[in-house]
């Protein structure tokens, strides 16, 4: 099993992940930032980016392995619970909303934000993502816990191996259309459409690697596979530096799943230190709030303010600094809300 704790820290590790390959996935950054550490004529940031574009799958696997955790509690309040949990969601990301597309998007009268009665609408509902790029996920995310459940039932009923091969199948599919052939039609609603459902085959992959991992113990396997290894932590680090080289020499993330895959199963059998599991507990709280704000920071209204820490280290702290500010105010709100509403 992997634990609760062991989950929020992967959620952790994962937005961080997110933060660095969101900053420094460029090879055009002359004038972005600076780096002194090289591999041949690109910058060593730019290959630990690469591999960092495992967050999604992550994120996705933590998801897919908790909901059937649920599920298989108790299958008939499953539903119900799952509202629950949309319902929460949507009120943290409304106050997200009002706070940054809304609330700064006025005070700096940045074009297109909060834009038109229809755009705003759109991006409240969750079914646009035109105030934040990294948003599909949101999105994405709503569609699993709303159809999880068929999911689930379905790999009740089928030969699991035929249901995982079809998954990759239309995962690779997806992934074809996604990078290759990505939607263009003169009709905004078909093209938003069709840009959907490429992205949920894309992820429902990910997502159900996890479920497949809960539901035929793949941890534990892996916990037995690894068990007269006695330096594991040392394992986990030699891994994901063979991991980012892999990834180097495979810069396509069609390999992020995979990569994602090792890390999460390496992750879940080494021993934290105190200080380590505290950092990671301290952001499990702000680790959606990171994801849904940090775009705002380092792209859309204070771009030249994070990139003028000009190096790779600094830039990721203040970043993060700016995210976890704000998350609390975010937290605090929610709070607030919460006791009123009663959800």
């Amino acid at each position: 099993m992997i634990s609760m704790q062991q989950s929020n820290h992967l959620k952790s590790i994962a937005v961080l992940m997110m933060l660095c390959l969101h900053l420094f996935n460029t090879l055009d950054y002359q004038g972005l930032f600076k780096t002194v550490l090289y591999i041949g004529s690109k910058p060593l940031i730019y290959y630990i980016s690469l591999f960092c574009d495992a967050c999604v799958p992550i994120f996705a696997f933590v998801s897919g392995y908790g909901l059937y955790f649920k599920y298989k509690q108790n299958s008939k309040v499953y539903w119900k619970g799952n509202l629950k949990r949309l319902k929460k969601l949507y009120l943290n990301y409304w106050i997200i909303i009002i706070l940054f597309p809304v609330g700064l998007g006025l005070l700096f009268q940045k074009e297109g934000y909060p834009g038109s009665i229809l755009t705003f609408i759109g991006n409240l509902l969750g079914i646009a993502t035109s105030y934040n790029g990294a948003w599909w996920f949101f999105t994405i995310y709503v569609l699993f816990v709303l159809t999880s459940y068929f999911w689930f039932q379905l790999l009740d009923k089928i030969n699991p191996y035929l249901f995982l091969i079809l998954l990759f199948g239309v995962y690779i599919c997806c992934f074809y259309f996604r990078v290759y052939q990505p939607a263009n039609y003169t009709n905004v609603i078909v093209n938003q459409f069709l840009t959907q459902v490429v992205l949920y085959g894309c992820t429902l992959f990910q997502f159900m690697l996890g479920v497949f991992a809960l539901r035929f113990k793949w941890n534990t396997k892996v916990t037995n596979l690894l068990i007269d290894i006695k330096n594991k932590n040392g394992l986990f680090v030699l891994v994901t530096i063979l991991l980012i080289l892999v990834h180097a020499l495979v810069p396509n993330f069609i390999i992020a799943p995979f990569t994602a895959l090792v890390f999460v199963f390496l992750f879940t059998q080494i021993k934290l230190n105190s200080f380590l599991s505290k950092l990671l507990d301290f952001f499990t709280p702000h680790a959606t709030n990171i994801w849904l704000i940090h775009m705002f920071f380092y792209m859309i209204f204070f771009k030249s303010f994070i990139y003028s820490a000009h190096y790779v280290l600094p830039i990721f702290l203040l970043l993060v600094f700016c995210c976890v500010c704000s998350s609390i105010v975010v937290n605090k709100v929610n709070s607030m809300v919460l006791q009123i509403v009663k959800i």
